[in-house]
């Protein structure tokens, strides 16, 4: 298993813009909460290089 650093910068920016739509998702229609936690979660999963 090799130990390379992956630029995770694009899924910083992933987190970030789906944590927004996530926070106006439930500001505005809060039953399409649900519809922005795959997105949130798993950018940040790929973020924090856990995948």
């Amino acid at each position: 298993m090799s130990n390379q650093k992956r630029n995770t910068k694009a899924y910083w920016a992933l987190c970030f813009v789906s944590g927004v739509a996530l926070v106006l998702l439930t500001m505005f229609r809060p039953e399409g909460f649900w519809l922005g936690l795959p997105t949130f979660f798993g950018g940040l999963a790929m973020a924090m290089d856990w995948v």
